[in-house]
């Protein structure tokens, strides 16, 4: 039997859905709130925010987004893969009403660790909590030598090389990467960001008036990546493709996973599929994952840990740190995929009982 489930969302470039499809035997179909109909098994919310195009939905749009819900698990199972505690960015009363309403009428949570699933299933007692893995990213990324990366990007290849992969999204994951790279007392080094924020906190006494006459924020903006130039920095301020992203994954020696208050992080995973020495925060499932597989962690908040874990990190990569492999057996797609396969399955079994 072939589980069909629905996705309400349009289907974009996020790898992570793919990677497991591309194993699965269940047949997954995208689509609007409106084509869910009787025939599909499952249906699968992974980012609210998705449901409405990732804009605010307005309190009509809740309403009827409510009874879509309603309508939908008369035949189908509600399964809620928790991706976020919440909106990231832009987190407003609608936004948050938008999750609740989504985690009200959840028949299953998926969770993509232990943290996740321990701290919704105290809330949400009455409904289903199973974790499913976030897989590696085995199918979208051409695995280079660092020696060739490097030499394309023009890179030292004895710098030690850190990475801060995916957007830097608030000023405060922008300082704790700067901060650490700064308080590394090495002398040969890179920092690599692939999508770094230039803006500056620019609120000053007489701002509004100034802004008559010169563009305060593009002057700030402007300073900031004239300041951070390669050779020694080597950033770029928009998401890069695949190719050029791979690139730079290729020639770092260690992922900096830059985030402060996050129930996971893809980024664990892209530095585990390009082999990279991984050092991140010792937060909700990312922690855990971490703490696993071998690699140091950090409080967000305090910059002495961020520079003593990354200290750790170079150390375990002069070391050569060789990863456990058979730890990442749960991670690899195709398990996903046969886990996820094995679980739907059941639960529309169990539907139909």
């Amino acid at each position: 039997m072939n589980v069909k489930i629905f996705l309400p969302f349009k289907k974009d470039g996020n790898p992570y859905l793919e990677e497991i499809a591309a194993h699965s035997s269940s047949v997954f179909v995208y689509g609007s709130l409106e084509d869910c109909s009787p025939e599909y098994d499952i249906v699968n919310i992974h980012w609210p925010e998705a449901l409405f195009g990732w804009l605010e939905p307005s309190e009509e749009d809740l309403v009827k987004l409510e009874q879509s819900i309603i309508e939908w698990k008369r035949h189908s199972v509600l399964v809620y893969t928790k991706h976020d505690f919440t909106r990231i960015k832009g987190l407003t009363p609608n936004f948050r009403k938008l999750f609740k309403l989504i985690e009200k009428h959840t028949d299953v949570f998926l969770h993509l660790g232990e943290y996740s699933r321990q701290f919704y299933s105290k809330r949400f007692p009455e409904a289903l909590h199973k974790i499913l893995y976030h897989p590696l990213y085995r199918s979208y990324f051409k695995l280079r030598s660092k020696q060739e990366a490097r030499r394309e990007l023009g890179i030292d290849q004895e710098a030690l090389v850190v990475i801060a992969p995916g957007q830097i999204r608030f000023h405060k994951e922008r300082d704790l990467v700067l901060n650490a790279f700064r308080d590394l007392k090495i002398k040969e080094k890179v920092l690599i960001a692939t999508n770094m924020r230039s803006e500056i906190r620019y609120d000053f006494p007489g701002r509004v008036r100034l802004k008559r006459i010169l563009n305060i924020r593009n002057v700030l903006v402007n300073r900031f990546r004239n300041k951070y130039r390669p050779p020694k920095y080597l950033f770029n301020y928009e998401r890069l493709n695949y190719e050029k992203f791979g690139l730079r994954m290729a020639a770092a020696d260690i992922v900096l996973i830059p985030r402060i208050e996050m129930l996971n992080s893809g980024n664990v995973f892209l530095g585990l599929t390009f082999n990279k020495v991984l050092v991140g925060p010792n937060t909700g499932n990312i922690g855990f994952q971490l703490t696993e597989l071998g690699f140091p962690v950090f409080e967000p908040g305090t910059r002495s840990s961020v520079k003593n874990a990354l200290i750790k990190a170079v150390n375990l990569n002069n070391e050569d740190f060789k990863l456990d492999k058979n730890l990442l057996q749960k991670y690899e797609p195709e398990n996903v995929a046969r886990e996820l396969d094995m679980l739907f399955l059941n639960l529309t079994r169990s539907n139909e009982a």
